[in-house]
This record gives C-alpha cells, sequence and structure tokens, in this order.
C-alpha cells in the first residue's frame, strides 16, 4: 500500500524562491524514510506539504489515497521540530486533554495516556508540571501526544535535535521500537548516523530537489568495487608495480587493494600465479556521510525520482 505519494511538486513562494522543484516522492506502508538535505533543501516545506497544512504550486500529493490531507489526519502523527507545549499543565493532565480533543474518553483514555507515558518512559513524571521538564523529556512527551490515536504515519522533524546524547538515545529506542511495530515513518533529520540506524530508505535533497533515493543498504554499498586484503605485512603498492597491475587497481594502501568488481578474476589469478597470500576479500561499503558528502558534491543535475520501497522501485 502507498502511503504517501508525490508527484512532480513543485513550490515557488515568490519568483525569486523555489522550495521544491518537480519532486517525485512515493513511500510504502511500513517503511521508515530518512530525509536529509542542508537548511533551505525544501525538507520542512515537503512536509508541511504532506501534512495538508500549506498547498504546492503545482503537481499532487496523497497520503493514504486521500487527496484532503485533512481527511488522513487522524491516521497520522506529527512532530513539529520545534513543538509548544502548555507549562502549567501536567505531562498526565496535557495528554489527558488532548486525548479528549481526539474523541479518547473517561477509561479509554485514562488507559490509553498511562500506556504512553509508560511507552516514553515518563510515567514517574506523569504529574509534574510540564514546566520543570528537561529538553529530552519534551520531546518523548511531543512524540507521546503524537501517538495519541494510534496513527498509521508517523513524521518526526528534527526529533533529536538540540538534545544531549543521552536524550537523543532515548528518543532512537522509542522510534526503533515504533519501526519493529511496521509503522510508516518520515524522519528529517540533520544527523546521518541516527538515519542509518533507524531508516529503511534515504532521499538526499538540495535545493527542492531529491539528489538521491534509495533503500540504505543499497547505498551504503558500492557493488561495482571490491577490497582484497593481503596477508601479512605485504605492500598493497609493491604487490601492483610487481604485477604490473596499475590499470586495475583503483586505489592501494598498506596491505589493501580497492578494484572493480569486473576486474577481480584477473586479480586474483595474477596474486595466485605469484604466491601472494590474501586475507579476504570483500565489498565496498561506505558509511551513509560518504554516500550524503558525495552527492551533495556533485554537479545539479534536475531529475524526476520516485521512490517505492517495492522491489526495483516499482509501483
Amino acid at each position: 500500500m502507498t502511503v504517501i505519494e508525490c508527484i512532480e511538486l513543485s513550490k515557488t513562494y515568490s519568483r525569486r524562491v523555489t522550495a521544491l522543484n518537480n519532486l517525485t516522492l512515493i513511500i510504502d506502508e511500513g517503511t521508515s524514510f530518512g530525509l536529509l538535505g542542508e537548511n533551505g533543501a525544501g525538507k520542512s516545506t515537503l512536509v508541511r506539504i504532506i501534512m495538508g497544512f500549506i498547498f504546492p504550486s503545482s503537481g499532487s500529493v496523497r497520503v493514504f489515497g486521500e487527496k484532503e490531507i485533512a481527511r488522513a489526519h487522524s491516521r497520522i502523527g506529527y512532530v513539529h521540530e520545534r513543538p509548544i507545549f502548555e507549562n502549567r499543565f501536567t505531562g498526565r493532565a496535557y495528554l489527558t486533554y488532548l486525548g479528549q480533543l481526539s474523541g479518547l474518553w473517561d477509561q479509554t483514555n485514562k488507559t490509553r495516556v498511562d500506556s504512553l507515558l509508560e511507552q516514553v518512559n515518563l510515567h514517574q513524571a506523569a504529574d509534574r508540571a510540564i514546566g520543570t521538564y528537561s529538553k529530552g523529556m519534551l520531546q518523548r512527551l511531543a512524540i507521546a501526544q503524537s501517538l495519541l490515536t494510534k496513527p498509521e504515519l508517523l513524521i518526526l522533524d528534527e526529533p533529536t535535535s538540540g538534545l544531549d546524547p543521552h536524550s537523543q538515545w532515548e528518543i532512537r529506542q522509542i522510534i526503533s521500537t515504533l519501526r519493529k511495530q511496521g509503522k510508516t515513518i518520515l524522519i528529517c533529520s540533520h544527523y546521518l548516523t541516527e538515519i542509518e540506524e533507524l531508516c529503511d530508505a534515504v532521499g538526499i535533497m538540495r535545493r527542492g530537489s531529491l539528489l538521491l533515493t534509495g533503500k540504505v543498504t543499497d547505498l551504503i554499498h558500492t557493488q561495482n568495487t571490491v577490497e582484497i586484503v593481503l596477508a601479512g605485512q605485504l605492500s598493497a603498492s609493491d604487490v601492483v608495480k610487481q604485477l604490473n597491475l596499475a590499470e586495475l587497481v583503483i586505489k592501494a594502501r598498506a596491505n589493501q587493494l580497492n578494484i572493480a568488481t569486473s576486474a577481480q578474476p584477473q586479480v586474483l589469478s595474477a596474486l595466485v600465479r605469484a604466491n601472494i597470500p590474501i586475507t579476504s576479500l570483500n565489498p565496498v561499503s561506505h558509511t551513509l556521510e560518504e554516500v550524503y558528502i558525495n552527492a551533495v558534491q556533485k554537479p545539479e543535475q534536475p531529475e524526476k525520482v520516485v521512490v517505492g520501497m517495492r522491489e526495483g522501485g516499482k509501483r
């Protein structure tokens, strides 16, 4: 099932400011999708359009098949980058009140609020005034608020921004649990290691366009390059010179050779003939940070991208 469907979205605020440029993005049910990009890349504009808070200048957006996004709001949980609270409430009273606004009453409301306070580890502080909460506690309360109606889609805008390391860890644990429950999650974040840990797929944005999209495992795995580790203290550079492999080797450092997958049979044959032992042969992987830097440093090439999480990216 397609949860989010954005087709050729553009958003122009004036003749000089284009926030989104012909962007196409499809996110399927059960996918945890990370949206990366520098400030001004268009992430927040895209989220506001998906939430139905603003409208695109052109193109279309559907959430759970609804063109009128308000009809899908009961199925969406949203955490704003800078949530606002009424500090005189206690955490329990705040969730109880919002639960009533959402149609939860009496024992159903109490049971749901108690469950959420436990889920976000605020049960011990539930009857304290929100004004006494730390920033990490406030963010956990915001997540609890977003989960009141048991939404199928969760949209988190910078969920760990400005938090200390322990609070970031707590938020990641909550998100990880929700991901395991099969919820569809869209996360906007500047923390690449966080996205790599929490997301199945990622989209990298710059100046309103999607530069790169795909499954995280595919993006960090360079399928056309392998690394050969030579045994002992053998110098990779010396071996390359000795066997005349310069044209086949991409990189040689210490006791490691990086080669194209297509060159693997020829290089291995040369090593075997020269009785040069190897320790391992593995596909080359990158961190998501390296993928991101490589993407944003490339010259811009406008493109239309459809990101379905089904096999082959097909809808």
